[in-house]
């Protein structure tokens, strides 16, 4: 027996459930980390602190999986031009993420092939065991440690101060959320 799409818990047509069943993993989109490991990676300076002292972080898994969900959103109306080169770059980063989680954490497990009654051409055989890691483990971890960044006074920016004064109800100008050339900031000048 092979997989059909009426299997898949995160890809489907458009609906509630899937736009439900997608946000409960991006709420995991920020965490916290503690101080001791932004120290043995000499970012202590550079990181985000928080006020209860650990660094803001966002774990490379849940990154992956925002990427994948960013590509069937990715249009929005009215786009300048600009807006239009900045989702391309968004785009691109989202790719090389993915890129670079496959070629890491390349999945070893073969792929048999099938026949099928309907079709010349083989095709695989997904329903294989995979070395996996505890998902629901780890998404228990991270109940832990996620960070809201929409609550008003988490995110100040040394420099130009509260992210997001209103939480939700903030008004961004860059409403794509990347950011075009990032020049990181001179934390001797703004620590």
């Amino acid at each position: 027996m092979t997989e059909t799409s009426k299997d898949y818990d995160l890809v489907g047509q458009p609906s509630d459930e899937l736009d439900q069943r997608w946000s409960n993993l991006m709420q995991y989109f920020y965490a916290q980390v503690p101080g001791s490991y932004m120290k043995k990676l000499g970012r202590e300076k550079t990181g985000i602190r928080l006020e209860n002292g650990n660094y803001l972080a966002n774990f490379a898994w849940v990154h992956q999986l925002h990427c994948i969900a960013h590509f069937p959103d990715r249009y929005y109306p009215n786009m300048t031009d600009f807006e239009r080169e900045l989702q391309t770059e968004h785009s691109l980063h989202c790719l090389q993420m993915l890129v670079e989680a496959i070629m890491c954490k390349a999945d070893e497990t073969p792929l048999t092939m099938i026949w099928f009654d309907n079709s010349i051409l083989p095709g695989g055989n997904r329903t294989v065991a995979h070395e996996c890691v505890n998902f629901d483990r780890l998404i228990e971890g991270m109940e832990e440690i996620k960070v809201d960044p929409f609550e008003p006074g988490v995110l100040v920016h040394p420099k130009f101060g509260p992210v997001l004064p209103d939480g939700r109800n903030t008004t961004l100008d860059n409403r794509i959320g990347y950011i075009f050339d990032p020049v990181p900031l001179d934390r001797d000048q703004y620590p």
